[in-house]
């Protein structure tokens, strides 16, 4: 790792284009995005190297466990899309259930209801880390440089120090909690008090456990020490979980076919449930279109505000039906995109008017996300995720554990039916994450994603409905104002409140305020590639040549 890395102030070196301040994009035969600039600036190292767009997307992933644990790390799970040439493919991730479980994090095993603040956080609510175990079978398959070598940037800012960010800094305000937990004590604050921007963080912990998943791969996580250790912290909370060594053993990344589906010239390939974003961007790109509104600038009418907040209404309510886990339940997600059934699912948005109640057709959160090119014809479109910020408010090892259990359905029965999201040993819940890859008539033209939650959706529709009007510097459609549903409320950010009173007037409950976004993208250009990085959080392009 060079000298540069160890703060954000210092010049970057000669052969990377990338703009701090987030003015411009990143432009360069090779390119990255992630959320913040040391992860940029790892996965470039790697690829200077010799490495491809998967060994740049690990070694930017161990860095944003150290540097942004808040959103992602090695305690969590992630959805992998690789474009190679024609083909793509997908690596599912996704933290799972462990074998022991009941049918709700609200019910206890002895049949009590447990208080809904306290099911949020804590041992019951951690999943079994899948990131680790994904990683490693797309690198079998995509990866050129040597396993080890992708972590020598992390463990060099781990040992040396790196500065902390602005962004980590916010998340631990608006989640005071956190502040009781000792890795965030030990590293975060001083003299109980949360230390200042830039100040100089280390992790001795997080160096030994990636020095050692370095060496023995990622069977020094899943087998041994770690192992136990995870187990240890887990069933040792005043909130006990159940997961074992046997589960962590047992745990097994997935191959999947993406989500496939056509947006006017455009070819979107998302990643498949149980990651629901995507599917749920196709619908509601499709039930826009049929309203009119295939593209966007960077500004919106109320008009087009109104037909994606409805259109993203629709979406949610298929995914409180529809998403789950597909080696559980049998979901045909094709179905949820033909255009007969997005036919039938616009007739129900009023153009005019807010739309009372939506129902399922057919019959909060932090994450994050990176984007890379490496200029050699392999594109990664990932989204990482611990769930909630923090996780589960614990941490073994230097790194945070996800609180992904959160995520099954409240009650294990929707309807009078058996829920496709219900709690179920070894499932993987729903998640909001969208990886997306868009091709065009000449291959891969972007690699598009986020972080925020439920927001994600109306995130990456926006972004694409962007790219869809001709777009194509990604800083300036990362950066653009967003218009989404969350919660049922039209959320604009304050570059639109003056649409809040047309919006009222057509019935919506409206929320001007900022986002934390966390959207990044790199988009192909006629010579070399361009990436952008969100400005609402620490993200960064990078490109090189």
């Amino acid at each position: 790792m060079t000298q540069h890395s160890t703060a954000y102030g210092r010049a970057l070196e000669p052969w990377i284009d990338g703009d701090l301040e987030r003015g411009r994009s990143g432009f360069g035969r090779m390119v990255a995005a992630t959320a913040n600039p040391l992860a940029s600036h790892a996965a470039l190292e790697m690829m200077r190297d010799g490495g491809s767009a998967l060994d740049a997307a690990i070694a930017a992933q161990m860095v944003l466990t150290a540097v942004e644990p808040n959103a992602s790390g090695i305690g969590g799970g992630a959805m992998i899309l690789v474009a190679e040439g024609e083909a793509v493919a997908a690596y599912d991730g996704l933290s799972a259930a462990p074998g022991l479980v009941t049918d709700r994090l609200a019910k206890d095993f002895d049949g009590r209801i447990v208080p809904a603040d306290r099911a949020a956080f804590g041992g019951r609510t951690v999943g079994v880390p899948g990131v680790l175990r994904a990683l490693e079978l797309a690198h079998a398959s995509h990866g050129a440089l040597p396993w080890a070598r992708l972590f020598e940037p992390a463990i060099a800012l781990c040992e040396a120090g790196y500065p902390l960010s602005p962004y980590l800094l916010r998340a631990m305000q608006e989640g005071p909690g956190i502040t009781v937990e000792t890795m965030a004590r030990a590293l975060f604050m001083e003299g109980g008090r949360m230390r200042p921007a830039g100040s100089l963080v280390r992790n001795p912990a997080l160096t030994q456990t990636l020095r050692r998943i370095a060496e023995d791969g990622a069977d020094a996580f899943y087998l041994g020490e770690i192992a136990r250790d995870i187990c240890r912290v887990v069933g040792g909370d005043l909130f006990p979980g159940t997961i074992t060594e046997d589960d962590l053993a047992a745990y097994r990344a997935v191959p999947r076919q993406p989500v496939r589906y056509r947006h006017g010239a455009l070819t979107v390939l998302g990643g498949p449930l149980p990651t629901f974003g995507a599917l749920a961007v196709g619908q509601l790109l499709g039930v826009a279109a049929r309203h009119g509104v295939s593209s966007i600038g960077t500004s919106l009418t109320a008009e087009e505000i109104h037909i994606l907040v409805e259109a993203c209404r629709l979406a949610f309510a298929d995914r409180a039906a529809y998403a789950g886990d597909p080696d559980h339940h049998a979901i045909d997600e094709q179905a949820l995109l033909d255009p007969a059934y997005l036919d039938a699912r616009a007739r129900l948005l009023d153009p005019a008017r807010r739309s009372g109640a939506m129902r399922a057709g057919a019959d909060g959160s932090m994450t994050s996300h990176l984007s890379i090119a490496d200029g050699r014809g392999q594109v990664v479109s990932m989204t990482t995720t611990i769930n909630q910020n923090f996780g589960a408010r614990l941490s073994v090892g230097g790194f945070y554990l996800n609180n992904v259990m959160t995520n099954f359905a409240d009650h294990p029965m929707e309807g009078g039916r058996l829920s496709v999201n219900a709690m179920a040993a070894h499932a993987r819940p729903r998640t909001s994450i969208a990886p997306c890859l868009v091709l065009d008539d000449h291959g891969v033209l972007a690699a598009i994603g986020a972080g925020g939650g439920g927001r994600i959706i109306g995130y990456v529709a926006n972004a694409l409905l962007r790219l869809a009007s001709g777009m194509r510097d990604p800083q300036e459609i990362v950066s653009a104002p967003h218009a989404l549903n969350s919660g049922g409320m039209a959320e604009i950010e304050p570059e639109l409140a003056h649409h809040a009173p047309a919006l009222l007037a057509m019935g919506h409950w409206v929320m001007p305020r900022r986002h934390d976004g966390g959207t990044q993208a790199v988009i192909r250009q006629d010579e070399g590639w361009a990436a952008g990085g969100d400005p609402r959080r620490d993200g960064v392009g990078m490109g090189s040549r």
